[in-house]
């Protein structure tokens, strides 16, 4: 698939996520501006030969500093901009995969071997916690580095 048609696919799910937490209507289309360009960020460095965690965590950050930005000059919270946008960001596919190896160690009979699944679901839970700890982190450190000020 084309990069820029994954990158478009980022926008439904965060307009889906933004109407689901009630984001007023006209903050919509920088909410999926803004996922377009998070899984834009993640996707070009993951195919460039980057480490998934570590392009989720410049995504994010990206995502973070954007909605900073933005928050600032149309006088809204930073997080109904960031937490839609970064919706698209979370690691499904790995969750799903941790879970289905665990499923299968549940289905195994009581003397099989099961070290191989276990593996794989540690794995990929690991891994997923870590996608969504750069997503936190990513999103919280341009709000803690640069605060809004009032007044």
């Amino acid at each position: 698939m084309a990069h820029w048609l994954i990158c478009l696919w980022g926008a439904p799910a965060a307009l889906g996520f933004a109407l689901l937490f009630n984001v007023p209507p006209r903050v919509l289309p920088a909410c999926c501006a803004m996922a377009v360009l998070a899984v834009g960020v993640r996707y070009a460095i993951v195919t460039a030969g980057g480490d998934l965690v570590m392009a989720t965590l410049v995504a994010a950050s990206a995502v973070g500093i954007v909605a900073q930005a933005w928050a600032r000059r149309l006088r809204h919270v930073s997080v109904i901009y960031a937490i839609s946008a970064a919706i698209p960001l979370v690691p499904g596919v790995l969750m799903y995969h941790a879970v289905q190896a665990m499923l299968r160690i549940a289905a195994l009979p009581n003397n099989a071997p099961g070290g191989a699944l276990l593996e794989e679901a540690g794995v990929n839970a690991i891994r997923a916690a870590m996608v969504v700890l750069a997503l936190t982190i990513g999103i919280a450190a341009p709000r803690l580095l640069w605060p809004h000020r009032h007044g």
